[in-house]
């Protein structure tokens, strides 16, 4: 990584606080130049590595990133913590729904992407082997696309080692979420999110999920903000009380994704956070003359994780997904 610090700035890898931009060491990325704060700690520790703007218009996200940098002093944390606000740097002010606009690929599922691949391939290959080299967890923040309304919750990926797993699920319970889900260990076989492309190396990588339609929120940016706190407390960087919680962190071992069964006109009945039954109705499918031409049904007993807002969606799309409970344990 070659970085450059702004006037107001220590140098990079000093204790205090990195004001500047990184680049790169792939040539495919060269074009670019990506922000980053970094605080060093007069004393070692952990390192803790924070990203929002995967998706540029999930602006709750990237809000915390931009506050969590004036949260952390460097003459009383312990180890660093480094700061990317935006990730999807091409995407930055096209408003691009998902993707980066240089090659039109899904960022937040190309991990752990490659050397030799496209732009996006070669970020994610950068942001696991440059930049979150050495860290001891690294937290992506997402929520609420121009057209998505989620839930609060935390995506962690489970795998065969029993320590991994458990410290990964423990940090995901740092976060006041509704939902705290394990994605299932077929997912380490397939490229996908940063949780599963660490999980693959034994490394902590874990995913939040707050906000809305592209909207600042208060309550979104507080989850964000105070979920990295609590990790960063977890891990012995700050020595301050963790937050209180408010939400039941119900652990999930499912995400079921539900797609359009044809082109429509989608009313929603449930919101994300609600608890649904196999088989109930989750909203309806209409024309332009307000006949129901479907019925969208839970696929199973769960969990309502987030949904799709704006109501023409065309056949085959994804409409929600629906997170299944772990089995309750006798």
């Amino acid at each position: 990584m070659e970085t450059s610090a702004c006037d107001n700035s220590c140098d990079y890898g000093k204790p205090g606080v990195f004001r500047g931009s990184v680049r790169f060491e792939n040539p495919t990325l060269a074009e670019y130049r990506w922000p980053l704060c970094e605080v060093q700690g007069l004393k070692p520790g952990p390192r803790l590595c924070v990203s929002a703007g995967v998706h540029v218009n999930e602006v709750s996200a990237i809000e915390a990133a931009v506050r969590l940098q004036h949260l952390f002093n460097p003459e009383t944390i312990c180890g660093s913590v480094s700061i990317i606000p935006l990730i999807n740097q091409p995407a930055l002010y096209r408003y691009s729904e998902y993707v980066c606009p240089v090659d039109g690929k899904n960022i937040n599922h190309t991990f752990p992407g490659r050397k030799d691949g496209t732009f996006s391939e070669a970020l994610c290959d950068a942001i696991v082997n440059e930049w979150c080299v050495g860290a001891d967890c690294y937290v992506d923040m997402h929520g609420g696309d121009l057209r998505e309304q989620v839930s609060k919750f935390v995506l962690y990926q489970k795998t065969n080692d029993h320590e991994v797993e458990e410290q990964a699920r423990q940090l995901a319970m740092c976060f006041d979420a509704e939902i705290v889900l394990g994605l299932p260990r077929s997912f380490l076989d397939k490229p996908g999110r940063p949780p599963t492309a660490f999980a693959r190396h034994k490394r902590i990588a874990l995913m939040s999920e707050a906000g809305s339609n592209g909207i600042l929120n208060e309550k979104a940016i507080f989850f964000h903000v105070e979920g990295v706190l609590n990790i960063a407390r977890t891990l012995g960087i700050i020595d301050t009380p963790a937050s209180s919680f408010q939400h039941a962190r119900v652990l999930c071992d499912e995400y079921l994704w539900v797609y359009c069964p044809t082109d429509g006109e989608f009313h929603a009945e449930v919101e994300p956070g609600y608890r649904v039954e196999k088989g109930q109705r989750l909203g309806t499918l209409r024309s332009f003359f307000g006949e129901i031409l479907a019925e969208i049904n839970a696929p199973a007993d769960g969990f309502l994780l987030w949904r799709i807002t704006h109501p023409s969606i065309p056949k085959g799309e994804p409409v929600l997904a629906v997170a299944v409970a772990e089995p309750t344990q006798p």
